[in-house]
């Protein structure tokens, strides 16, 4: 009984597809699938990184309680010790300290504020001794919208 009603189904699928356009389609996605599978070793990582470099701004639009966290001690420091816009280490008095969000300035710990063609996450960090410091994370994608 249900292998009839597969054969019908199949069959009435069968009939009602245009197979010329159906591989012509078929095709072009081949095509342009193993076109981009070639290129992307030629065009390198270095060509995908000065993309990168040209869609996100190089200083995040937030204003955390202290310096970006930060693990090298640069100067301006970077928030380069972040997983995203989450707290992950600091380096304070010579140390590398565990940081975790920071929830005195705001409920959630984190906010979004916007930026030239997108919008940073913003994150309050607070590490082991004390210190604070701030993580960002910028995105290209819209702001969602309030429910």
């Amino acid at each position: 009984m249900l292998e009839q009603k597969i054969k019908i189904a199949s069959e009435a699928l069968a009939r009602g597809i245009n197979r010329r356009s159906f591989l012509q389609r078929a095709g072009g996605a081949v095509v342009g699938g193993v076109t981009a599978m070639v290129m992307g070793p030629l065009l390198g990582k270095d060509a995908t990184a000065a993309y990168a470099k040209s869609i996100v701004p190089s200083v995040p639009n937030c204003a955390p309680p202290g310096p970006y966290c930060n693990y090298e001690g640069t100067s301006p420091p970077q928030p380069d010790s972040c997983h995203g816009a989450h707290c992950f280490q600091h380096m304070s008095a010579g140390q590398v300290r565990q940081c975790h969000v920071y929830y005195a300035f705001y409920p959630a710990g984190c906010w979004t504020s916007s930026g030239s063609g997108g919008f940073w996450t913003c994150c309050d960090c607070q590490c082991d001794n004390g210190s604070t410091c701030g993580c960002a994370q910028f995105s290209a994608t819209p702001v969602p919208s309030p429910s």
